[in-house]
């Protein structure tokens, strides 16, 4: 058993090795800028070795998104529906929702990775849509279930689930942009918890 769980954990190092130098270097170059080359040196490991974990630059882009992102999250946003039988119910899992959202987007680089993007999107629309992917498609698509599944128990009132959503996150948003792209300040200032449930308590009074 032992023998067989050694190369796995090798395995593991060499491609969190890999994945470290990736996003060193998106962060700093950005992706039109960064080789594979430039990649394979920095891990330090051969050509077969960094084509065997990942295949394309566009494949360690996207690992490297994952990374910032999805891993932050405890599991798959749909894994994550709760039971709603009352409005605090509702409550809490949007709370919830709205801290972990906001932990992703306020890191320096999830920030720093999301200026990446914003530049090399214009030039390469691929970056753009792999982004798309990850926090903002998971995000609108948990909300989307979550108010289907208020409006079945009859938590809410018929409403657009898609606009609803977006509304709910673009909320969010705000402090992504406003207090963390746009910020001078070198730390990231999170909202309070107080301030996410006016958000939460807001978007419920809209929605009911």
């Amino acid at each position: 058993m032992i023998t067989e769980k050694a190369p796995t954990h090798r395995a593991q190092q060499k491609r969190e090795q890999i994945l470290t130098a990736a996003r060193r270097l998106f962060l700093q170059h950005g992706f039109a800028d960064t080789s594979t080359e430039a990649i394979r040196i920095e891990a330090g490991v051969s050509k077969e070795t960094l084509y065997r974990y990942y295949a394309s630059k566009e494949e360690l882009f996207t690992a490297v998104l994952r990374q910032l992102t999805l891993e932050h999250l405890p599991r798959p946003v749909e894994e994550m529906l709760p039971p709603l039988g009352n409005r605090e119910a509702v409550q809490h899992a949007l709370s919830k929702l709205a801290q972990e959202l906001t932990s992703i987007m306020m890191q320096p680089e999830y920030l720093a990775l999301l200026r990446v993007i914003i530049a090399e999107t214009p030039r390469f629309p691929d970056v753009g849509t792999l982004f798309r992917a990850t926090v903002p498609e998971q995000s609108l698509t948990y909300i989307v279930a979550l108010l289907k599944q208020m409006r079945d128990q009859g938590v809410v009132a018929d409403i657009d689930e898609e606009a609803a959503a977006r509304m709910f996150i673009g909320s969010l948003l705000t402090y992504a942009l406003l207090d963390g792209l746009l910020s001078t300040s070198s730390v990231p200032q999170k909202p309070s918890p107080e301030r996410l449930a006016a958000i939460v308590e807001l978007f419920l009074r809209a929605i009911a």
